[in-house]
């Protein structure tokens, strides 16, 4: 059993993969510690005995990324913790650090002695990374990739840290390599892998099932589908033209209408500096750049922010203004499409578009929880929409 799964936001893709964890020696890579906990706490209610293993900066409350600098916290009276244990596995930072526990030592000793372990993805990028875990997975039975789409990005790396050079570009103090075919190594190992997206859309799985030795496994029924309302702006969004007043006008009208009727909403635009200009266009209504909770307000932010992948927003609106084309002043970028030429892969499809569908998939799952609970709605601004529909889930390019 090795599958890429495609399903909707509010599918239910991480309690899938807790389930089919709980029971079986099993690794779960995702994306973020916060991610990682509820994990951890999924597999629990699926009776299975989770641990969390996580880097020491997003364990420890003060942020420190070495022991050195923890001793130093703890010499110096910082940090009160004095154990590494706690009497029972809890998973709350904030509540095993009141008991007096180090949260990043207590979470680490008991979690390699757990059938199933959460890993950050981060732990699969680089060799120095992997050899830190590698332990782990001698005798892993089940891998899951939680927000598999993640793996589709590149990572710069030293000589000594190479797997293949065919995935990689650079040489004299670096390298450049793409992430998923050393991914691909690595989890060959296990004998079930379940690597779950609403991103991977099956116009570009085949990179995917390659890499991963995987069966592609489509869910498109959206869980209160019926709730879910889609329109479409045709405005041409560019980056000569965002900044004039006509569009800038028409986009500001259509989140004033969007506010009067839904009151929670929530506004993606192309990068920071556009969110901010948004922002104070709109300063007479209740604005944010965070989620404010179940009060009316707008939130501003942009494509790609920290909260618009894996957090839940209490909205029942979303405005996606522009489709979210990469910076193609980016390095980064590019070393990705010619790596991914040099596999035989459309770098522009790959490199390019899907992170321009994965941002819009992503922002549109910010606002599309709850729709077995409630109506919502989104609202697409670009007419770039249109011409790459056929790369959306359904859900999306009905409306289009």
């Amino acid at each position: 059993m090795r599958y890429v799964l495609h399903a909707p936001p509010g599918f239910g893709k991480s309690r899938l993969i807790a389930r089919l964890a709980a029971g079986r020696r099993s690794l779960i890579f995702v994306r973020s510690h916060v991610e990682g906990l509820q994990m951890a706490r999924y597999v629990a209610e699926h009776g299975g005995d989770a641990g969390v293993l996580f880097g020491r900066r997003h364990l420890c409350p003060f942020r420190a990324e070495s022991w050195a600098r923890c001793f130093e916290l703890r010499d110096s009276g910082v940090c009160k913790a004095k154990s590494r244990r706690a009497e029972a596995p809890i998973f709350d930072v904030e509540e095993l650090y009141k008991m007096g526990v180090c949260p990043y030592e207590a979470l680490h000793v008991e979690g390699r002695r757990k059938g199933v372990v959460v890993l950050p993805l981060a732990y699969l990028s680089k060799v120095s990374n992997i050899s830190a875990v590698a332990d782990l997975f001698e005798e892993v039975e089940f891998v899951a990739l939680d927000e598999a789409h993640n793996l589709l990005s590149t990572v710069e790396v030293g000589d000594e840290e190479l797997y293949s050079r065919r995935y990689c570009i650079g040489g004299g103090g670096g390298l450049t390599c793409l992430v998923l075919p050393l991914v691909g190594e690595v989890a060959g190992r296990a004998r079930f892998l379940l690597a779950a997206s609403a991103s991977i859309v099956r116009q570009f799985s085949d990179i995917f099932t390659y890499f991963l030795r995987a069966e592609y496994v489509e869910i498109q029924r959206l869980p209160g589908e019926e709730n879910l309302d889609v329109d479409y702006m045709p405005l041409k969004i560019r980056y000569r033209t965002r900044l004039k007043k006509r569009y800038v006008d028409a986009v500001i009208d259509r989140v004033r209408h969007i506010f009067r009727e839904y009151r929670r909403a929530v506004v993606f635009l192309p990068n920071k500096e556009l969110a901010s200009l948004y922002a104070s266009k709109i300063a007479d209504l209740p604005v944010s750049d965070q989620p404010l909770g179940d009060i009316d307000h707008v939130i501003v932010t942009y494509y790609g922010s920290p909260i618009s992948e894996g957090v839940n927003l209490n909205v029942k609106a979303g405005v996606l203004v522009g489709f979210p084309i990469p910076d193609v002043r980016s390095r980064e970028l590019w070393d990705k499409v010619r790596i991914l030429k040099r596999l035989g892969y459309d770098g522009y499809k790959y490199g390019v578009l899907f992170t321009a569908v994965n941002h819009v998939v992503q922002a549109a799952g910010r606002v599309m929880r709850g729709l077995d609970r409630e109506r919502k709605y989104i609202l697409l601004i670009d007419d770039r929409f249109a011409e790459y529909r056929s790369y959306l889930p359904r859900y999306l390019s009905r409306a289009v």
